[in-house]
């Protein structure tokens, strides 16, 4: 996979739990679809999808990027990240990967995939 400017953005701004700067890559009328170790959800619109990002990341003392990638998949983006959530303390791992679809530049759908906060091996 390679690096995609959209795929590191996204994450950067995910990781630094800057809804302001994810905000900027998403239509108003963004739909969000996650599976989720503890099931499907599903978000409609940019003040929602935020919301979600902000429940996920947004109490945490630390979120470090650990890997970005991303890839465009036909008129599709592919992004990939992994987070390390507090290091310093009780530590944990996080994959998501989202399936992207881009309109006039902004993100419109995302699909995602995560597999839940993990225990560093």
């Amino acid at each position: 996979m390679n690096t995609h400017p959209l795929a590191t953005s996204v994450a950067t701004a995910v990781a630094d739990r800057a809804l302001d700067r994810l905000s900027d890559h998403l239509t108003d009328e963004i739909r969000l679809r996650a599976l989720l170790p503890g099931g499907s959800i599903e978000e409609n619109g940019r003040e929602a999808v935020l919301a979600r990002f902000d429940d996920w990341f947004g109490s945490h003392d630390t979120v470090v990027l650990s890997d970005v990638a991303g890839d465009d998949i036909g008129d599709r983006v592919l992004v990939h990240y992994k987070l390390t959530i507090d290091p310093d303390g009780d530590s944990r791992v996080l994959s998501q990967t989202v399936v992207c679809s881009v309109y006039d530049g902004l993100i419109g759908r995302m699909d995602l995939v995560c597999s839940g906060y993990r225990t560093p091996s």
